[in-house]
């Protein structure tokens, strides 16, 4: 591991000056992955920014008007055991669940999952089912995108320079909505998705019909991506077994894996087609 300067700023405005000049540093909220890339010299920064002293950086806060709020140090294994988030958002916890071992989830967060912008990363399905956001602060001011447009390819995300996320917002989910991710991996944990998707529903009062829905496939595409003709073929439609399945042979279509040591393009395809449908 190369020498490097540490700060702990204790504002995000202060954590913004940082990063605007020190075009090389680097956030540190879990370090799950930072410091062990440090350590084999992928990432060599000059200078590394703690971010968990920042004003409610580990905090889960939750109000039916705004809904979720994670901040920058909010821990994976806090989200996976959290009421609020088991109860309304079951799909993000399921993800939070999948990730590493416990001793990991307890120091990765969740807003570092998403920042690594993996293809494979399991907690950004639930998140994007939830129309979850990114609230970016940066020398120019705040501004929020939908995570599903964060992430532009692997490992990377829509990040000017002096810019960091200061918090996820996910919205509080309508009646009769229920959420839940699944991934294929050929071990239980301490693995990386074949195939992980997350799908969430919202019912219209009293009947069986679809009033709005989203699935999102992670490690079939550059970054986690939703099946938009999926979604359009159960939106407003009452949900048949029959429905179902035609929808999960549309999310299949619309995927894009591709071959490697870990899964071939039709595995893959296959497994979207049949875990979209138990979804």
């Amino acid at each position: 591991m190369n020498a490097f300067d540490y700060f702990q700023p204790k504002t995000a405005k202060e954590a913004t000056q940082l990063l605007n000049k020190h075009p090389d540093a680097m956030l540190l909220a879990g370090g799950t992955d930072l410091l062990v890339r440090m350590k084999v010299r992928v990432y060599q920064p000059s200078v590394v920014i703690d971010i968990k002293r920042l004003p409610k950086a580990d905090q889960i806060q939750f109000s039916t008007k705004s809904g979720l709020t994670l901040g920058p140090a909010v821990s994976v294994r806090s989200v996976e055991r959290s009421p609020i988030v088991l109860d309304r958002y079951p799909g993000l916890a399921q993800g939070a669940g999948f990730i590493g071992s416990v001793q990991i989830r307890n120091r990765a967060t969740v807003i570092g999952n998403i920042c690594n912008a993996a293809p494979s990363a399991d907690t950004a399905p639930g998140v994007i089912v939830h129309g979850g956001k990114v609230n970016i602060v940066g020398p120019k001011g705040r501004r929020s995108m939908l995570v599903e447009n964060f992430m532009t390819g692997p490992g990377k995300r829509d990040l000017k320079r002096g810019e960091f996320v200061a918090n996820i917002q996910i919205p509080t989910p309508p009646a009769r909505t229920g959420s839940a991710y699944v991934r294929h991996t050929p071990r239980v944990a301490m693995d990386i998705a074949v195939v992980g998707v997350g799908a969430s529903v919202t019912l219209v009062p009293r009947h069986n019909v679809c009033s709005e829905v989203k699935i999102a496939l992670g490690a079939v595409a550059p970054v986690p991506m939703r099946a938009t003709h999926a979604e359009s073929i159960l939106r407003g439609q009452e949900l048949t077994p029959a429905l179902i399945a035609e929808a999960a042979e549309a999310a299949s279509a619309e995927a894009r894996p591709i071959s490697d040591i870990r899964a071939s393009e039709d595995f893959r395809r296959e497994l979207v087609r049949g875990l979209t449908e138990r979804m």
